[in-house]
């Protein structure tokens, strides 16, 4: 009996031995919470991977848009005097830094026309204004670009439109301007679908 209990209390000792040497060891597999190595997979921040910095590629104004390019789509609780283009010629896609760049043209029922080249940020739900047309059939640059929330006012509403359900379409498998142009063209059951006029 007594051999026994020298037997159980050895082995006790090596078995707590065993558990401190796998909790002091630096893997963040073994650390437990509360060490410094400790990562809980729900946290937003985790020390073992490299941040990753998010850069925008650099963005050449295209031509200004010639009415045969132009590829109309429709606006949810449209104004009635408006009608909505993307000129098919500027819109690209640039994988590197994920947004969709392209000139909109908006349409009075008087002929008058607002012009703008435009980016959009799917991730974050952003745009920013490159270019702004003069009247002149020219580009000008404003003086700040900043990036913006995309907003679904009544005039501005054609770009949470463009969102929701053409440049950031998640059922969309790699996104590219061809894809976003046919879907412009001929994904018509959709929109409708969706409370467009």
């Amino acid at each position: 009996m007594k051999f026994f209990s020298i037997c159980l209390v050895t082995v006790m000792v090596l078995a707590g031995s065993t558990m401190a040497t796998a909790a002091d060891s630096s893997s963040p597999m073994t650390a437990n919470k509360g060490d410094s190595n400790f990562y809980n997979p729900h946290d937003s921040f985790n020390p073992n991977v490299e941040d990753y910095v998010w850069k925008e590629q650099k963005t050449e104004i295209p031509p200004f848009p010639e009415d045969e390019n132009l590829v109309e789509f429709q606006v949810t609780r449209p104004n009635a005097s408006f009608s909505y283009f993307v000129d098919a010629n500027s819109l690209s896609y640039t994988k590197a830094d994920g947004i969709v760049r392209y000139t909109v043209v908006i349409k009075s029922k008087t002929g008058a026309k607002n012009v703008a080249f435009e980016g959009m940020r799917c991730s974050t739900k952003e745009f920013k204004t490159y270019a702004f047309g003069n009247g002149k059939g020219k580009f000008v640059k404003p003086r700040k670009y900043e990036w913006k929330s995309i907003m679904a006012n009544n005039y501005t509403r054609y770009r949470k439109d463009l969102s929701d359900y053409y440049f950031c379409d998640i059922h969309m498998l790699d996104l590219s301007a061809e894809k976003i142009l046919t879907e412009m063209r001929y994904g018509k059951t959709k929109v409708l679908e969706a409370g467009f006029r």
